[in-house]
């Protein structure tokens, strides 16, 4: 028989080890390649209860559940499909980050212990803070990024800008003349190193395999697409078309009564986009703000896998995670977009905004979206689509 004393002591020995995993971690994820992609993992308790955070930098993504029994951690990230699970052994954690991703199931090898696990090798020789254009060299299909760095001795961020937005916050090191920086969070496992070169020109790697070079803004030849004038529509087309099902089932089209004489901004999203996620709630304020004034926002998803009962379920995630006020509508998976989205030129990037005025014409469409990471782009973005509504709301 177990006396109370002796329970009581197993009770309290049960508590502390759980206890003992709380806090951060250095963890790493492999990249298709099994190259390491580092971050921070953030594990805190409320009651029984686990809660787990993707860290890079300031930037945290909160687990929707989390478990911790037997040396055992699951936590769900339900608006990704994804979920970790890793068995703690020896102070270190090892397991596996599993999420749905198009057609298949995507497994990365997940790591993290108590110390850091990229460490310099050397002080460093150079300084790569400032803005930089960069060539990425994507399987013979040339593409131009923005590289804003910011570098604080041995530490550095990174935010990689292209047409279809920016890249989140990647963190990491500067060693020699070399930088080295990292993020996963859920979605994107992206990794990016660049070596600067004697005359201030720098060559890398993306995600392991995709070459880089380029060179700071000001001494770079290369031109980044505009972001206002890349995907446009077709010759001849001039009203953006739409009809498509909302999340209960119901037909919305463009020509309905509900969006004659109105401003409507058309957002082309998925809700496996981290680009959509930050400019949700971006939308959700235009509406409240100028919904009575004659604003109507729609969104045209596409998701992952063409399994109609699973897409539903992860928009439905998204619109309540962003209390979203208006209309979301399932359009099909991505590899149907080209076909179902043809009116449009150039298009590849999620989101994608389109302005229509009150005339049902397509008065502008802007291509990506730049985050909070971007610092100055992202306030000059919100400032310019809240100055475009206002400005065709005016127009009678």
């Amino acid at each position: 028989m177990t006396r109370p004393y002796t329970l009581l002591v197993y009770l309290l020995a049960g508590v502390a080890r759980a206890q003992d995993i709380s806090g951060l971690w250095h963890a790493t994820v492999l990249n298709r390649l099994d190259q390491e992609v580092a971050f921070q993992l953030e594990l805190a308790r409320n009651g029984t209860v686990w809660k787990g955070f993707l860290r890079n930098g300031g930037e945290r993504i909160e687990s929707t559940a989390g478990s911790f029994r037997n040396g055992k951690l699951r936590l769900e990230f339900n608006y990704w499909d994804g979920v970790l699970e890793a068995d703690l052994r020896n102070g270190e954690w090892s397991g596996a980050f599993t999420r749905q991703y198009r057609k298949e199931i995507l497994v990365r090898k997940f790591h993290a212990q108590r110390t850091p696990v990229w460490k310099p090798k050397g002080a460093p020789q150079t300084n790569f803070s400032g803005e930089w254009l960069l060539e990425m060299d994507n399987d013979g299909k040339p593409q131009v990024y923005r590289g804003l760095i910011q570098q604080n001795g041995s530490t550095a961020q990174t935010t990689l800008i292209e047409i279809s937005g920016d890249s989140g916050l990647l963190t990491g090191l500067v060693e020699n003349r070399r930088l080295l920086v990292a993020r996963f969070d859920g979605i994107r496992a992206t990794r990016f190193e660049l070596t600067m070169a004697e005359d201030g020109t720098v060559h890398g790697l993306l995600d392991s395999n995709v070459k880089v070079k380029g060179a700071r803004v000001g001494q770079s030849r290369l031109e980044a697409p505009e972001a206002s004038s890349y995907t446009r529509m077709k010759t001849g087309e001039t009203r953006f078309q739409f009809a498509y099902p909302d999340l209960e089932g119901r037909m919305v089209a463009g020509s309905d009564a509900r969006f004659q004489g109105k401003v409507i901004l058309v957002t082309i999203t998925g809700s496996w986009c981290p680009n959509c996620h930050d400019e949700a709630p971006l939308l959700r304020e235009l509406y409240e703000r100028y919904h009575a004034q004659g604003l109507e926002i729609v969104g045209i998803a596409f998701e992952y896998t063409g399994e109609a009962d699973r897409d539903l379920r992860q928009l439905r995630l998204f619109r309540d995670k962003h209390k979203l006020p208006f209309p979301l509508l399932l359009a099909g998976s991505t590899d149907e977009a080209p076909q179902k989205l043809a009116q449009l030129e150039n298009f590849g990037a999620y989101p994608t905004a389109v302005y229509i005025g009150r005339d049902g014409m397509v008065r502008g469409i802007h291509s990506g979206f730049d985050g909070p990471s971007t610092g100055a782009r992202h306030r000059v973005l919100k400032a310019e689509m809240e100055s475009t509504i206002r400005k065709l709301l005016a127009e009678k």
